[in-house]
């Protein structure tokens, strides 16, 4: 994460979105204090899409259910699963 002053990401807007494709996320600061992120569109809507996710109770326990699951060995190949679904 590169880090850089207001002023600075004022001067370079026009540019922000090339040097955000490159470094993920830019942290804009104002006398030292990070005050605004700025990012791809593409990262912005993962970290939606994540936190939809996260705030999914019953995904989140299906999930959990389902690395215990596959700690324990209880899986099945891709072809046993098709079978199964009779595909």
């Amino acid at each position: 994460m590169q880090t850089i002053p207001i002023t600075e990401a004022r001067n370079k807007f026009m540019k922000l979105p090339d040097q955000a494709a490159k470094d993920q996320i830019i942290a804009v600061t104002r006398r030292n204090r990070e005050v605004m992120a700025v990012m791809s569109w593409e990262m912005y809507e993962g970290l939606l899409e994540t936190l939809e996710v996260l705030s999914d109770r019953e995904l989140m326990n299906n999930l959990k259910k389902g690395v215990k699951d596959v700690k324990a060995g209880r899986t099945h190949s891709l072809s046993e699963a098709y079978e199964r679904l009779g595909l």
